[in-house]
């Protein structure tokens, strides 16, 4: 059976100005893909999967989609491949908020792996809030989660289409979160990852320019795995980057150190990739956004190794 691992994160906010790349310390292994399947036991359409959250106590695989639909999956894994993935539930996602928020994009889980079934929590955070609201596994809405300051507000974002993007629980320090680019005030080449309680810790981008975080997800050692997606040359594919960031390497004067993570010769990633979840250990869940026009959504499975 796949775990989940809650990592602890210990950090300090920072004033970014450009940051260091660390050395290479852990290594990547891109090991299987499977196609979504193409429609719920309902018929429910899944596409457009923006998001992803592995729940270890009901041995779930959650997902949402751009248009907030909540999907269901129950998901095997062995030795190194994906054995089997079967939808289970598709719910929509109804926040009580007027207008309806829409466009989910990030997922994560709480009380998903402590030992107990039937108290999973999901946190969302909709784009077009931009927001963050809680629900229970069913749909059923909590209430939303109030933004720290700077994120609070849809004019400080650089774009519509480029607010809340990514959500994660960080141990100690909570709930964090990061838009898809950087803020008005903030330099264009700069991501910034945002605690609750209003401290942030920045770091450069994969590449100056067409380089957004999609998804950020806590590592066994305390470390974060970052998803950006790239587009590294004019008209080319969408390439999706994995990426760790230590926020023990933050200062006050100091960006945070980035590693970026190498995934050899496989061709797997290169695709536009936007939803990441720990499945305990080493191993991580990525899946495509793909219209239904496109296609079937794809999930790799990958294994990241911290290095001694």
């Amino acid at each position: 059976m796949i775990k989940h691992f809650t990592a602890v994160l210990l950090g300090a906010s920072t004033l970014v100005l450009t940051a260091p790349v660390m050395a290479g310390s852990s290594e990547l292994a891109v090991l299987d893909s499977k196609p979504a399947p193409v429609a719920a036991r309902d018929g429910q359409s899944i596409n457009e999967l923006s998001g992803l959250a592995w729940d270890a106590d009901e041995n779930l695989l959650y997902a949402v989609s751009d248009d907030g639909i909540l999907h269901h999956f129950r998901l095997e894994s062995a030795d190194g491949k994906i054995s089997s993935l079967e939808p289970v539930l598709s719910v929509p996602l109804k926040t009580g908020a007027t207008p309806q928020v829409v466009n989910a994009e990030g997922l994560a889980v709480t009380n998903g792996d402590n030992g107990k079934q039937g108290d999973t929590e999901l946190l969302v955070a909709f784009e077009d809030g931009p927001a963050i609201h809680r629900f229970k596994a069913d749909g059923t809405s909590l209430g939303a989660l109030q933004l720290p300051e700077a994120l609070a507000e849809a004019a400080k974002y650089s774009e519509a289409n480029s607010r809340l993007e990514a959500v994660a629980v960080a141990g100690t320090l909570g709930v964090v979160t990061a838009p898809e680019e950087a803020l008005l005030s903030e330099p264009g080449d700069t991501h910034t990852i945002h605690g609750l309680d209003g401290k942030r810790w920045s770091f450069a981008t994969f590449q100056p320019k067409r380089s957004n975080l999609k998804a950020i997800e806590p590592m066994p050692d305390g470390r974060l795995l970052l998803l950006e997606r790239t587009r590294e040359q004019k008209g080319g594919p969408s390439i999706g980057r994995l990426r760790v960031f230590d926020p023990k390497t933050c200062g006050e004067a100091n960006a945070c150190a980035v590693e970026n993570l190498d995934p050899g010769a496989s061709q797997l990633l290169n695709d536009n990739f936007e939803g990441l979840t720990a499945l305990g250990g080493d191993l991580y869940l990525l899946v495509t956004d793909k219209t239904k026009k496109e296609g079937p959504a794809n999930f790799v499975l990958v294994s990241v190794k911290s290095g001694v």
